[in-house]
């Protein structure tokens, strides 16, 4: 029992420093904090959770991420270390206007300034030693990133080996409605009205539609003027 415990360990730690993405999908698209790209991420097999409409559907990570190739976000949290390259900014240190792609590497040793929180899920030595999250992260304050990480390389796309890229490049923001329209084609969850397929938090997804709201109102208030038939409020 103890030598298949430690074989166990050993391909675990194997797949998790050495990922593969032997199937189809697993993909998220996402848009990192100051990008105005979003940004297509191959995840390795069976590592992305389901989206939160497949999550209250009871539907498998098989039947979400592959047969149905949905992209959004999962219901839980997701972690990525994402790293950029040289060619993803100029000779000023700005991010390029060209498409990016995104290609999975191997696990780094990176750490974090600060400590992480309490619920913070454990480093990968820790998990190797079946450690909790409150000896990991609360007793020894390790700073090593989560144990399920996703470690990638942002690059750009004409910078790339062809034979390496894995996901669809890069898109700016705005044309990412269009993608989304083209993905309900698909049978894809994105955006169908209910609001809750396409944000990764309640947070967002309030901050969307107020957006989306005052825009309307943005459109309205100057037909309101020019009608005859109404009024405008004084």
């Amino acid at each position: 029992r103890h030598l298949s415990f430690l074989t166990l360990s050993s391909l675990f730690l194997q797949q998790m420093m050495y990922p593969q993405a032997i199937s189809h999908g697993n993909v998220l698209t996402f848009t990192p904090p100051g990008f105005k790209q979003s940004l297509n991420v191959k995840f390795p097999d069976s590592r992305l959770a389901v989206c939160e409409k497949c999550k209250k559907n009871f539907k498998t990570r098989d039947m979400c991420r592959v047969r149905n190739n949905h992209t959004s976000a999962p219901w839980t949290t997701a972690y990525i270390c994402l790293t950029l390259d040289d060619s993803c900014t100029d000779a000023d240190g700005n991010y390029i206007d060209k498409p990016l792609t995104v290609r999975m590497v191997q696990w780094q040793p990176y750490q974090v300034k600060a400590p992480f929180d309490p619920k913070t899920p454990v480093c990968s030595a820790c998990k190797k030693t079946n450690r909790t999250r409150s000896f990991c992260r609360d007793r020894h304050k390790h700073r090593h990133l989560p144990w399920c990480t996703v470690y990638v390389l942002l690059s750009a796309l004409d910078a790339a080996d062809p034979s390496t890229v894995v996901a669809d490049p890069s898109k700016p923001v705005d044309e990412r409605e269009d993608g989304e329209k083209e993905g309900d084609k698909d049978g894809s969850p994105a955006n169908k009205g209910d609001g809750s397929a396409t944000a990764t938090s309640p947070g967002e997804a309030s901050v969307a539609e107020s957006k989306a709201s005052s825009i309307d109102r943005e459109n309205v208030r100057p037909n309101k003027g020019k009608s005859g038939g109404e009024e405008s409020d004084e």
